[in-house]
């Protein structure tokens, strides 16, 4: 496998943010709001389609992991690859549905169904999609590449965003069905084109790299392979770590988005103007920020990164609640963007390190079973983030039910209640959320130098290096790393998935 990425393979696989952070941070800014503030739908019915059909969708996610890594053993696979076929039919639902979601005066059932068949063709879309460098390269300075680079589109999307809704808010009005509906149907061309984009500039591992796990022979053993690959993901400590720093960090990036708008408008008494102003302005600075983490990420590890985001997201929240407090003055506005930008810095931190942390864990796995399972792993972390995703246009919409939200386009000002409930949701919650991960990154010890030490020793015993040669480093490394003592890995262990009726043996694997 080459480890050269190019240029044209960095922009093209960070274009898959103009989804990822461009689109879905575009509904959560305003989807909900749209919903609930024009369409004139209650916050809890709200909360509903979102917080259903994500669930729904979230049990996709392993089983799409599944299915795109055993495709490669098929013969269409071969040809046609592991992770393109459902990328492209993904972008097709993509195009064709997500400016339906911005469309007024529909029913709730329609409301249902669109927002279903979104993220049926978005999960189509990065589930696969974001396997890519972990299949492009297992060096960490081009994996932090490819990422990083992800991460930057994302933020020049939000940059777009948010010029985007500011214009055609000043344009067409604030509160103006149309106003959303042109949102949708612009930023919904400029997604499918970027996909377009994506698809046609990155690539795959080569087919006679892969080492597979067992076939599932028959119907009852592909849902018991799945049912073990879920399970055992859980059995890489690194993994683990990392599963709660991504989604509890995905909650708290999910919330903090879609609360946002809420608590500008209706706490700090900001129009949806100046809202989309700041989104756009936070993203600029974002894209400072994301540089610095990248290098920092790099240099000490996402880890360590982490939590100096999280500080920087408690000072902002800090900063929120003394706006609660005060009430709105002369200063107001000036007070939210700098604390609005004290969020986003650190928020970026929250939103790029997991991501990071990702393109190195099928390599860990593969200290522990000796396969590349790169499919497993990112369908059970779509699941949690899209059960993350999820938890938050429910917990939002029940907040605001419970708390006494008035929907509506000619509500303006919301009641006490109302007012407490946004704050915390947008205060209280996320710095709970926060201080867990806090904990779970401390125990991480992810490195570029760890990283290098288990891929080197991988790459040794597979090439038919002796075990008993390993040296302390790196035995220290795997061990810390995979939460497995040295001796039970590399397959030597019941981790992975193995049909025992199928009489299936694995060749062994090649250097890498």
């Amino acid at each position: 496998m080459s480890e050269k990425i190019k240029l044209r393979n960095i922009f093209g696989y960070a274009s898959i943010n103009f989804l990822g952070s461009g689109a879905q941070g575009l509904i959560s800014a305003w989807l909900m709001f749209f919903y609930t503030s024009v369409c004139g739908i209650s916050a809890v019915k709200a909360g509903f389609i979102f917080g259903a059909v994500r669930l729904i969708d979230a049990l996709g996610n392993p089983i799409l992991g599944f299915i795109s890594d055993a495709v490669g053993q098929t013969k269409f696979g071969k040809k046609y690859g592991r992770r393109k076929p459902f990328i492209a039919v993904g972008i097709i639902g993509v195009a064709l549905v997500f400016p339906s979601l911005w469309i007024a005066e529909k029913s709730f059932a329609y409301y249902l169904i669109v927002n279903f068949i979104y993220e049926i063709s978005y999960t189509l879309i990065f589930v696969p999609g974001t396997t890519l460098p972990a299949e492009m390269t297992q060096n960490a300075a081009e994996k932090a590449k490819l990422i990083g680079g992800k991460q930057y589109c994302g933020t020049i999307s939000g940059i777009i965003t948010g010029f985007l809704t500011a214009y055609i808010f000043s344009t067409y009005g604030k509160t103006s069905a149309k106003s959303f509906w042109y949102i949708g149907l612009i930023y919904g061309i400029i997604t499918t084109i970027f996909l377009i984009f994506f698809i046609l500039n990155v690539y795959e591992r080569d087919p006679k790299d892969i080492v597979y796990e067992d076939a599932a022979g028959s119907f009852v053993e592909v849902f018991k392979k799945l049912g073990t690959d879920i399970f055992s993901s859980m059995r890489n400590r690194a993994f683990r770590l990392h599963t709660i720093m991504w989604f509890l960090g995905s909650v708290f990036k999910q919330l903090s988005g879609g609360v946002f708008t809420y608590f500008a408008v209706f706490v700090v008494l900001v129009s949806t103007v100046t809202v989309s102003s700041i989104n756009s302005t936070s993203s600029i600075i974002s894209c400072v920020a994301l540089f610095v983490y990248i290098l920092l990420a790099y240099k000490f590890g996402g880890p360590k990164t982490y939590k100096i985001g999280s500080a920087i997201v408690f000072v902002g929240s800090a900063g929120y609640l003394l706006l609660a407090l005060i009430g709105h003055s002369s200063i107001t506005v000036a007070l939210f963007v700098i604390f609005a930008i004290i969020n986003i810095i650190g928020k970026t931190s929250i939103d790029y390190v997991p991501t990071y942390q990702m393109g190195f864990i099928a390599d860990i796995d593969e200290a522990i079973t000796g396969k590349r399972r790169e499919g497993v792993y990112n369908g059970v972390n779509g699941l949690f983030g899209k059960v993350a995703s999820a938890i938050e246009p429910i917990v939002l919409g029940i907040v605001l039910g419970v708390f006494g939200f008035k929907s509506g386009k000619n509500v303006h000002v919301q009641p006490h209640g109302a007012v407490i409930g946004i704050c915390v949701v947008a205060i209280v919650v996320p710095v709970v959320l926060l201080l867990i991960t806090w904990v779970a990154a401390s125990r991480f010890k992810l490195t570029k130098e760890t990283h290098k030490l288990l891929v080197d020793e991988v790459n040794r015993v597979h090439a038919g290096g002796s075990k008993a040669d390993v040296t302390p480093e790196a035995k220290a490394a795997i061990e810390e790393l995979t939460g497995w003592k040295y001796e039970q890995c590399f397959g030597n262990n019941n981790v992975s998935y193995k049909n025992n009726k199928s009489g299936h043996i694995q060749a062994k694997p090649k250097t890498i």
